[in-house]
């Protein structure tokens, strides 16, 4: 676990009500982390849809393929999260996951006053994103659980690529503590 030291929550409207004391004071970005099928994204829409004023950045968008997680975060710091941090925009390459190939360059305006930005996936509260974070929660679930929630979704091959992504995870360097942990499916 990623959360030693955070604070542990298992309903939403505690983490809404934490991001929301957190934004008002002065916290921008917010980092949401966890392991493949920790409920990162669920988490992440239901945060918008309570906060209101919340754009997202998937970093599942910008990871180069199956092998790319750490290339991914790199490429989402260099051309999205150290702009934005200087009052800037951005942009990053969006991957084509079924195609297995790089996509478009996505344009990242600059943050506007009050605008909280979501950085949503593996990897987010790690080297090199950690330093832009503002807040951090990481997601908890039951290995069991996470791992069918990724075998049901997204139409990818998550079988024979599982073990690969996984070791990638456990490679990263989580350097920012968490502020929360968010315990679901327990």
């Amino acid at each position: 676990m990623r959360a030693a030291g955070a604070t542990m929550v298992h309903a939403l409207d505690d983490v809404v009500r934490a991001v929301g004391s957190a934004r008002l004071a002065g916290a921008v970005v917010v980092g949401v982390d966890g392991r493949s099928g920790a409920g990162k994204t669920d988490l992440t829409e239901r945060l918008r849809a309570a906060l209101g004023d919340v754009r997202v950045l998937r970093l599942d968008d910008v990871y180069p393929g199956w092998t790319g997680l750490q290339r991914g975060l790199d490429h989402a710091v260099t051309f999205a999260l150290s702009p934005l941090s200087r009052g800037e925009g951005g942009h990053y390459r969006r991957w084509d996951w079924l195609r297995s190939v790089p996509a478009e360059w996505v344009a990242v305006p600059p943050l506007r006053p009050g605008e909280l930005l979501v950085v949503e996936g593996c990897g987010a509260l790690a080297e090199p994103c950690a330093a832009y974070l503002d807040f951090g929660i990481w997601c908890e679930v039951p290995d069991a659980v996470r791992r069918r929630r990724a075998m049901e979704r997204d139409g990818y091959d998550w079988e024979k690529n599982w073990a690969l992504w996984a070791a990638q995870e456990e490679h990263l360097r989580h350097v920012r503590r968490a502020d929360l942990c968010f315990r679901s499916g327990w």
